[in-house]
């Protein structure tokens, strides 16, 4: 074991803007020790491998004088604070990667008398958990309610969050390992910190306070939920014609679910009350994490993208222990990034009449209701891609026709764009 579950720190700078890169990828926010010269290694967030000082990656000559200005000018925290990590301006990131140093929230006593005595010793502090809130989306330096309301159910008032955004002095900083991360090697950190850090995070999880929510519930818990992304903007990614999907999900007994309407408790709450449960892929699978899941519950998630399978081994790997659960991912994507390169935000194109028959075999829509839907989702396309984005999905529809042996027809894109800014012309002028 080379490092240790806690680091103590004594008079360190904290330079909350300043940007670094780790294991390839950028952030902001570090710890400067005058002492030792260097970075604070062990409160960098590590994206898979416990990272080494020769993968840091700073300007020196800046870091260097960003040290020496603020060596006299910043304020003062005296009080013993413990550092909380990174905290991430998007709802999935954030359940991923934010909570892995918060560990020691969790109630579950621990066999390793190692990871019990500093989860004793941290839990008797009482003083600020402070974070670092890198720009991620936006500029924004407050706390979203999604983050608070998380946050409290796992133990950590409000009161003590403290996001650090000018550089400050801290006389004392505990640094609890980082036990979770992006693409985390697990049996590499089990090795390095000397235990098992899936175990750390479902005990953090499992501790959720379900009943810290503000509140009370006025939908009752229905046995089936499709949980849809047809109510987020067309920006941040859906498959084309998903609107379909809720039509027939609603015909099939599923109550059509739109997460970013309810509150946190309110996710989990109807997720732990369901037998049945089919997500479009997205954040709201992490929220999984926090529940309480019925025996034998069945979850199917529909990929609208190749990254979502990733994704859900990611989330499969901290479910709470279940009894006959039940997990599948139902893949029918066609075509990828069609109105964008950025996976999270690109419309892409599935085989819907396939999901149908996996999810819905035995039910059937009026075919004026199908008109009717798939008149809303041209109208919705048409208004809020532009004529490149539209060319994209008029491409991927056209691909479907040709043999499954045929090459894609070269030079057909600007073409497109050109008859797709046509009709978007056309359609929307007065």
């Amino acid at each position: 074991m080379s490092r240790q579950l806690l680091t103590e720190t004594r008079d360190i700078l904290a330079l909350p803007s300043f940007p670094v890169a780790l294991q390839g990828r950028p952030t902001e926010g570090l710890f400067w020790d005058p002492r030792q010269d260097r970075v604070v290694l062990d409160a960098l967030p590590a994206i898979s491998t416990p990272p080494g000082h020769h993968e840091v990656q700073v300007d020196a000559g800046a870091l260097a004088s960003a040290s020496q200005s603020h060596a006299d000018q910043s304020r003062v925290i005296e009080p013993t604070a413990i550092f909380g990590g990174y905290l991430l301006r998007h709802f999935g990131h954030f359940l991923h990667e934010s909570l892995s140093r918060l560990w020691w929230l969790g109630q579950g006593k621990s066999p390793n008398s190692l990871v019990e005595g500093v989860r004793r010793r941290l839990q008797a502090e009482g003083g600020d958990v402070v974070f670092f809130m890198p720009h991620w989306l936006d500029d924004g330096k407050d706390l979203p309610a999604y983050m608070a309301e998380v946050l409290t159910g796992l133990g950590l008032p409000i009161e003590r969050i403290r996001i650090l955004v000018e550089p400050a002095h801290l006389r004392h900083l505990l640094i609890p390992a980082q036990c979770w991360g992006f693409r985390f090697d697990q049996p590499a950190w089990n090795e390095e910190l000397g235990c098992d850090c899936r175990e750390l995070m479902r005990n953090l999880l499992g501790s959720y306070d379900r009943t810290a929510a503000p509140g009370e519930s006025t939908l009752p818990s229905p046995e089936k939920l499709y949980v849809t992304r047809t109510g987020l903007p067309l920006q941040l990614g859906r498959l084309i014609g998903d609107v379909f999907l809720d039509r027939l999900m609603e015909a099939a007994g599923f109550r059509i679910y739109h997460p970013e309407r309810h509150s946190i408790a309110e996710q989990i709450r109807q997720y732990s009350h369901a037998n049945e449960l089919v997500f479009m892929d997205g954040s709201a699978l992490y929220l999984l994490w926090f529940c309480r899941l019925r025996p034998g519950v069945r979850i199917r998630v529909i990929l609208r993208r190749r990254q979502g399978a990733w994704m859900c081994d990611q989330v499969k790997l901290l479910l709470p222990a279940t009894a006959g659960l039940r997990w599948q991912v139902v893949d029918a994507l066609k075509a990828e990034s069609l109105t964008s390169e950025n996976d999270w935000e690109s419309h892409n194109l599935a085989n819907i009449s396939a999901l149908a028959h996996q999810l819905a075999p035995k039910t059937h829509l009026p075919r004026e209701q199908i008109r009717h839907t798939l008149t809303i989702c041209t109208e919705e396309l048409v208004a809020n891609l532009d004529a490149a984005q539209l060319a994209g999905v008029l491409q991927a529809l056209l691909y479907q026709l040709l043999p499954p042996s045929e090459p894609p027809i070269s030079g057909t894109r600007a073409q497109l764009r050109r008859l797709a800014g046509r009709l978007k012309r056309r359609l929307t002028s007065p």
